[in-house]
């Protein structure tokens, strides 16, 4: 059922209307197919109550009213004279037309005690010589009549309506009349005014539906690709709410980039303001005398300086200058691994097949630093490994620390949260690593995932797309 639901506004919007016209249409066939049905039972009536009462006119004037086997007789079919009614209680009685017939007997002049109709879909064998109305197909679609330039219309008998009226005497007189089935012109005008009515109503809402979702395209695609910094507005199109749409978000844009602006102009000057009596309190402590108390002075200075320097950096996320490009990602995690060995760190990457990303080199190869930096920090090591998946490069980091529990894995990438509850630089950091690097992933289109590894440690996936 979802595979049929459309996932546009104007293909719900078209579908919705194109389902409540087919069941409007629908009940609208049903009332017509009723009507006409009833019509042709009310015509069969009609036809046996003018020709009983025709008989019976005939009969007073003491005249017969049709010559025995003549033409008259077997088109206007003979009345059947009985003691009882021809109409039993176990048919399907018709009241309706027994109250219609009784009227019309009475309007003519002729009055009866009782009245019975019913329909049958067989005529029982003593009523077909007592039968009217059976053979108008056949006189209308004759050679002559076609010769003359009538259309052939064939109507097949679907029934028959049997009416049976009771005389002052007791006697009853009745009569069988043909149900002529309906004709397909019925049909062909239905299915012309279904294709008529979604002709008129489908193709403007098309055509309004298009008017509506263009622009709302346009404004999801700016969304999707909004930067802040951005000058260029989005042109107001569509109908007056759109627009206004459109016209909010152009302010509520234009608000971003200010506020934005006004932030990095203000942890810019933050930045400035702090490294300048930092650089000053270094010097001051190189001349302390006692070497371990220095070293944990320049240790806690370098601390607040790298802490400053991953605030700027998460800052300018987004905002970056620099230009994507395509980079050659396994020669990038080569470098990063060379780093860190050079270090002393046990750090491993099987080299594999050469694999290519648009990317921010500078912005990736921080992320990725950072990755390999906790991995080293927790469990003394870093296994990196690269493959490609679909449109996508997942490059994995392992480390094989004590990892994290299931339900606190978001929560790591919550700005100076840590997997431990020490400050001290030896086991803790800024704890703004795991932000910075998946603030980074995401501005690329990607992410970083942690899953714990089934055996021991932790795995951190960074996913980039492949353009």
């Amino acid at each position: 059922m979802k595979k049929l639901w459309p996932n546009s506004l104007v293909g719900q919007l078209l579908l919705v209307v194109a389902a409540m016209l087919l069941l409007a249409q629908a009940i609208n066939s049903f009332l017509l197919f009723r009507g006409a049905q009833n019509q042709n039972l009310i015509e069969a009536s009609t036809v046996a109550v003018s020709r009983i009462a025709y008989g019976l006119e005939r009969q007073a004037q003491d005249r017969p009213a049709f010559r025995e086997g003549s033409m008259r007789a077997r088109r206007w079919g003979r009345l059947k004279y009985s003691g009882h009614s021809v109409v039993t209680d176990d048919m399907d009685r018709l009241p309706e037309l027994e109250m219609r017939a009784g009227q019309a007997f009475s309007n003519m002049g002729a009055g009866f005690s009782d009245i019975r109709a019913a329909y049958l879909t067989e005529l029982m064998p003593d009523m077909t010589g007592y039968l009217v109305g059976s053979n108008r197909g056949t006189r209308r679609n004759g050679p002559i009549n076609r010769s003359l330039g009538g259309r052939p219309s064939p109507r097949e008998t679907r029934g028959f309506i049997v009416i049976s009226a009771q005389q002052a005497d007791g006697q009853w007189v009745s009569l069988a009349s043909a149900v002529q089935g309906r004709t397909p012109l019925l049909v062909r005008s239905l299915l012309l005014q279904t294709i008529t009515i979604y002709l008129l109503m489908l193709i403007p809402l098309i055509l309004l539906g298009r008017y509506i979702s263009r622009p709302l395209k346009s404004l999801t695609a700016k969304a999707n690709t909004f930067q802040p910094g951005e000058t260029e507005a989005l042109a107001e199109q569509g109908p007056p709410d759109t627009r206004e749409l459109i016209r909010a978000f152009n302010d509520m844009s234009g608000r971003v980039t200010n506020m934005i602006g006004e932030k990095d102009v203000m942890l810019g000057a933050i930045g400035h303001d702090l490294r300048t009596p930092l650089a000053a309190l270094r010097v001051r402590v190189e001349s302390v005398e006692d070497d371990f108390e220095r070293e944990r002075m320049i240790a806690g200075i370098e601390d607040i300086d790298h802490m400053l320097d991953d605030i700027l950096s998460l800052a300018r996320v987004g905002r970056s200058k620099e230009q994507s490009d395509t980079v050659d990602v396994r020669s990038l995690i080569e470098t990063i691994v060379d780093e860190f060995t050079d270090l002393g760190h046990d750090v491993r990457y099987q080299r594999g097949e050469k694999q290519t990303a648009s990317i921010r080199e500078t912005l990736v190869r921080r992320a990725l630093r950072n990755l390999v930096g906790n991995a080293i920090l927790y469990g003394k090591s870093a296994d990196i490994a690269l493959q490609k998946s679909g449109d996508r490069l997942l490059i994995s980091v392992d480390d094989d620390g004590p990892g994290i529990p299931n339900d606190e894995m978001e929560t790591m990438f919550e700005p100076f949260l840590r997997g431990e509850s020490s400050r001290n630089r030896a086991t803790g950091g800024s704890g703004l690593g795991l932000t910075l690097a998946r603030a980074i992933a995401r501005d690329h289109g990607g992410d970083i995932i942690l899953k714990n590894r089934e055996s021991g440690g932790l795995r951190a996936i960074l996913s980039l797309p492949i353009d």
